[in-house]
């Protein structure tokens, strides 16, 4: 039998990703997080529970939106400060952040979230994650070989 290598102490690492790759690999997963908000879907790609509707003869919350000619389904969209505070807060090598920059809006998606969770990262935004990471490798053929601790 041939002699075979045995790595025993050695790993791949993928990286390090500059803060440039970063951003743009955070705005990508932002863009699909908000597409997917705005299609009304929570974070399992399910749609979102449906707003209340009215009682006792009065209007309710999607026949308020209705009447202002936007989707009356749960798509955090009144004014449209919310969605569009939705920002990369912060990019550096091998992380990005990704929230709501306005404190208002921040607010807002939170309690939003509480009662359905819909700011996460979903299996298809994974999906667009994984192409993006593989589109910065690919570019930048960033691969190292390191020592294991």
């Amino acid at each position: 039998m041939p002699f075979q290598a045995k790595f025993t102490r050695a790993r791949w690492v993928l990286g390090p990703f500059s803060a440039e790759d970063m951003l743009t690999i955070g705005n990508v997963v932002r863009d699909s997080i908000a597409e997917r908000i705005g299609k009304g879907l929570n974070a399992e790609d399910a749609p979102a529970k449906p707003l209340k509707p009215g009682r006792n003869g009065h209007r309710g919350y999607p026949d308020y939106k209705a009447a202002r000619g936007l989707q009356p389904f749960r798509d955090w969209f009144w004014t449209g400060r919310t969605m569009r505070s939705l920002k990369v807060k912060a990019a550096s090598e091998n992380r990005a952040t990704i929230g709501f920059v306005d404190p208002n809006a921040d607010r807002i998606a939170h309690v939003n979230n509480l009662r359905e969770k819909q700011f996460g990262v979903s299996p298809k935004d994974r999906l667009a994650l994984r192409a993006i990471v593989l589109a910065v490798l690919k570019r930048v053929r960033a691969v190292r070989v390191a020592k294991a601790a």
